[in-house]
């Protein structure tokens, strides 16, 4: 049976509905422009366009990817971040929106336009390239301990011309010298509790790399290692910026408090007013 794109979202929509999916409607609307290679605007413009057989057979395809929880993200293989476009596969951690306060903060803490930026586990890449980006003159090397999360890196930096930029380092941050020193390190590392791995949704839980999201029995075990690693890596008056899970301010605050080169730890909220960034400072009397 023939089905025109005005049809086809409200099937597609209904059958994500069915399997519980948060965004049935715009999900819908996103793997469909994919599949016809139009924009959401296009189809909203043209309700009544047709899907050829190809076309709709590779449409119910997505559809029924979605409806078993895989993310839109690595149906279309891409994912916007900071109004850029990042590729994406289940190599690496989708970006998620509330991590640009942590590229924010980083922005707003940046001294020197030729500062050196270290970014921790980068995944996809997309700290690192948006640093590079939005500050062309610093110096931004990246760790990374998957080589197949590093080649999607790789792939990101190249596409938005900012691979010259950055040196990518694959190796385990909790292991290596990291290099330094550095007027900034960021990092958004592993802070789900172990024991809450099976609670997430199952997006996240089937689809998305364990060793990105676990961090140990109480989701601290990177920031133990991170933090006091940083006072021999970070310059004087450099910052220590990192993501954390919204119920975790206070248990890495306290951390911090083992070290007094550590200064000015403030927490920032995201959009949601949920405990997402903390940022300390490394001063030292002598420099």
């Amino acid at each position: 049976m023939d089905a025109n794109i005005s049809s086809f979202l409200n099937w597609s929509q209904n059958q994500l509905a069915q399997a519980k999916v948060l965004s049935p409607r715009l999900d819908s609307e996103i793997l469909l422009a994919h599949t016809l290679n139009l924009s959401r605007t296009d189809l909203k413009a043209r309700p009544e366009r047709v899907l050829n057989k190809s076309e709709k057979h590779l449409a119910e395809k997505n559809v029924e990817r979605r409806r078993k929880r895989e993310p839109v993200s690595l149906i279309v293989g891409h994912q916007e971040f900071w109004s850029l476009d990042f590729v994406v596969d289940d190599n690496v951690l989708t970006p998620r929106p509330e991590t640009e306060i942590l590229v924010e903060t980083a922005l707003n803490c940046v001294s020197s336009p030729a500062s050196k930026i270290l970014d921790l586990g980068t995944g996809s890449g997309v700290l690192a390239v948006v640093m590079a980006k939005e500050m062309p003159e610093c110096k931004v090397s990246a760790l990374e301990i998957d080589p197949k999360a590093l080649s999607i890196a790789n792939v990101n930096a190249l596409q938005h011309g900012v691979a010259d930029k950055i040196k990518f380092v694959c190796a385990d941050l909790r292991k290596e010298d990291w290099s330094g020193p550095y007027s900034m390190i960021l990092s958004n590392p592993p802070y789900i509790p172990s024991a809450d791995i099976q609670k997430i949704m199952p997006e996240v839980q089937n689809y998305e790399p364990m060793k990105a999201l676990d961090g140990g029995e109480k989701g601290l075990d990177f920031y133990k290692t991170i933090i006091p690693m940083s006072v021999g890596q970070l310059e004087n008056n450099g910052w220590l910026i990192l993501e954390i899970g919204h119920d975790q301010a206070r248990d890495v605050v306290a951390l911090f408090r083992d070290f007094s080169c550590f200064k000015n730890v403030e927490v920032i909220k995201d959009y949601s007013g949920y405990d997402r960034v903390i940022k300390a400072k490394k001063e030292t009397p002598n420099g």
